[in-house]
């Protein structure tokens, strides 16, 4: 398919959302949240989780508000992008705005479909500028009244995180929980007596452990580099991924929410180039 017919069949997706109603909430995206310091480059994963329906399409505009930000790519590597479909990006840097969509490669009938619950839409690969300042940057969704223009006449269209269902017609929409980049400043009173670098892999215990709802996990890595962190239930199922993705060295903390999980023993893994390391958490409601 050319990209004059690719361009078409995605302003005909977004047409059809404006048509059409929507459809519950039964799946959730997610942006993950990390840390950054000026100069530093780092990569923010886009995530689907909860998702129970057969989708054709999708849309996922963004916005990130920083003069010391840059967008330098967005990469479906390790996606659940699959054959049928094209990843597309529309990159605004004067707005500090994207849109990702998921469209289908060839129009057929039926319609290809994703299938799956979970898992990596995108990753977004970031810089931030020597300049910055400590701060909390969002990454969020958009939601506001948009434009185009279509056989000579203006259309007016809500843009927000939206689905197609297996049909083409009916929208789901998502729900959403933005991410954040929180920029850290480096002391010369750090330099002086540690680095803060940590020397070898590490996962710590959870705490609290006993939990309920919530815990926190924290974990340690030596140099930058891709891991993932995970949770399984005592047979061996993953529950959820906390992180998958590009991470700076350095310690960190992530949350594990347990309000929708049943009481019992679960796992955490982390993964890295290096090996794994896991532990044992009890939830007790």
């Amino acid at each position: 398919m050319n990209l004059i017919v690719k361009g078409i069949f995605a302003l005909a997706v977004i047409v059809l959302v404006t048509l059409f109603p929507a459809s519950a909430e039964s799946a959730t995206v997610r942006i993950d949240s990390v840390e950054a310091t000026p100069g530093e480059s780092f990569s923010v994963g886009l995530w689907m989780t909860d998702n129970t329906n057969d989708l054709s399409a999708m849309t996922l505009p963004l916005r990130y508000n920083n003069p010391y930000l840059t967008l330098d790519s967005v990469s479906f590597a390790g996606t659940i992008l699959t054959s049928g479909f094209n990843g597309v990006v529309d990159l605004n840097p004067q707005s500090q705005s994207l849109r990702i969509s998921y469209i289908i490669d060839d129009f057929a009938t039926p319609l290809p479909t994703i299938t799956t619950s979970q898992g990596l839409l995108a990753t977004l690969h970031f810089t931030l500028g020597q300049g910055a300042s400590p701060d909390l940057i969002a990454i969020d969704s958009t939601f506001r009244d948009s434009v185009i223009y279509f056989g000579g006449k203006e259309i007016h269209f809500w843009t927000r995180v939206e689905f197609s269902d297996q049909t083409g017609t009916n929208i789901i929409y998502p729900g959403f929980t933005p991410g954040a980049v929180k920029v850290l400043i480096s002391t010369a009173v750090d330099d002086e007596f540690d680095n803060l670098l940590p020397t070898a892999y590490a996962l710590a215990q959870n705490y609290p452990n006993p939990f309920n709802p919530s815990t926190s996990i924290y974990y340690s890595l030596p140099r930058a580099g891709y891991i993932s962190l995970k949770v399984f239930n005592v047979i061996g199922q993953e529950v959820i991924t906390l992180y998958e993705g590009f991470r700076a060295a350095g310690n960190h903390r992530v949350e594990f929410h347990a309000s929708d999980k049943p009481s019992g023993i679960y796992f955490y893994r982390l993964t890295h180039q290096d090996g794994s390391e896991t532990k044992k958490m009890l939830l007790v409601k």
